[in-house]
């Protein structure tokens, strides 16, 4: 009787362990990088912008966590998804992006022509994506946005996950 017990549990167990790995089942969604929690008050500032002007938006379940800050120079916004920079790469054509160095982390920089008082640069994380875009102010607009999101970016983006 003993003997056929612990036959029975270590079938239960078998069958557990493979209904566990099941290809069936959904993967497990990965924890995202919450901008207006992750982006230090400190690092914000150092960048130019307020961080009392900040602006939540995104949501986990469809798979953003958005920030933004407003500063006198810029408009900074921090978006957080799990999509892949493969994918991003696949929507707007390899073409449609260069590398760009920021505080000696390598991203890449989506064209510039279609808005030329604006900057987006890609980075890439365990999580997915971590994008970074800055927006000239009004009284900016003759400056480059990518030389904002440069300076802006030597505080922020050590603040980003791997």
């Amino acid at each position: 009787m003993k003997r056929a017990l612990m036959t029975v549990a270590a079938g239960g167990l078998a069958l557990a362990a493979l209904v566990g790995c099941s290809s069936d089942e959904p993967a497990e969604a990965k924890v995202l990088f919450e901008p207006c929690t992750g982006v230090a008050v400190d690092a914000l500032q150092k960048a130019g912008v307020d961080p009392a002007t900040k602006i939540a938006a995104g949501a986990p379940s469809a798979g953003w966590q958005t920030c933004e800050w407003t500063g006198a120079a810029a408009h900074l916004k921090v978006f957080s998804t799990s999509r892949t920079l493969a994918e991003f790469e696949k929507e707007s054509g390899t073409t449609a992006f260069t590398d760009y160095t920021v505080a000696g982390r390598t991203g890449r920089r989506l064209a510039a022509a279609a808005a030329p008082t604006s900057c987006d640069v890609l980075f890439s994380a365990d999580q997915g994506v971590i994008r970074m875009v800055v927006v000239n102010s009004l009284a900016q607009q003759a400056a480059d946005p990518c030389a904002t999101l440069r300076h802006m970016g030597e505080s922020i983006v050590p603040t980003f996950p791997a």
